[in-house]
């Protein structure tokens, strides 16, 4: 009986435990996202991939930082769109990683940027680029996910000339 009672239980907190993960990170459709933010690459600019980062907003503010590189001869346009989450989320570009504490300069934050959905960068010259999203606590105190999705737009000299 012990027994019986032990593996219900068991099967139950895998079950639920199954079921909480799928409703917490299943709020990011990345692909479809890409989708629909796709036409905002400009031209001469050609799409070239896509880079997710999933936030989860709990009773806790962190930060989360992603690198990209920009290749010398080539030009970039860089566009976030987001799920569409509440929360206000924060963006900057630095030329150095948060691990550096010292020379540290933003390129770029999302003021800039058209709305809390929407933003567009062009990287000034080559090298990497850190970006770093200043996440909320969760506004009605639920913990619940959303995504930023990064599109990477290129050109060459020659796309540029034309």
């Amino acid at each position: 009986m012990k027994q019986s009672k032990f593996i219900f239980t068991f099967i139950f907190m895998v079950s639920t435990l199954l079921c909480t993960n799928h409703n917490i990170f299943g709020q990011c459709k990345a692909k479809s996202i890409m989708k629909s933010c796709k036409p905002n690459v400009p031209k001469p600019y050609k799409y070239d991939a896509y880079v997710v980062t999933e936030f989860t907003f709990d009773d806790k503010e962190k930060k989360q930082e992603v690198v990209f590189t920009a290749f010398r001869g080539m030009k970039y346009r860089l566009i976030f769109c987001s799920s569409g989450f509440e929360e206000p989320v924060k963006m900057n570009i630095y030329d150095k990683s948060n691990k550096v504490k010292k020379g540290r300069n933003k390129v770029y934050d999302n003021d800039q940027g058209v709305d809390n959905n929407f933003w567009s960068f062009q990287p000034p010259k080559p090298g990497n680029y850190y970006i770093e999203y200043e996440v909320p606590k969760s506004l009605d105190g639920k913990v619940k996910t959303g995504c930023v999705v990064l599109l990477i737009g290129y050109a060459g000299k020659e796309e540029l000339a034309e």
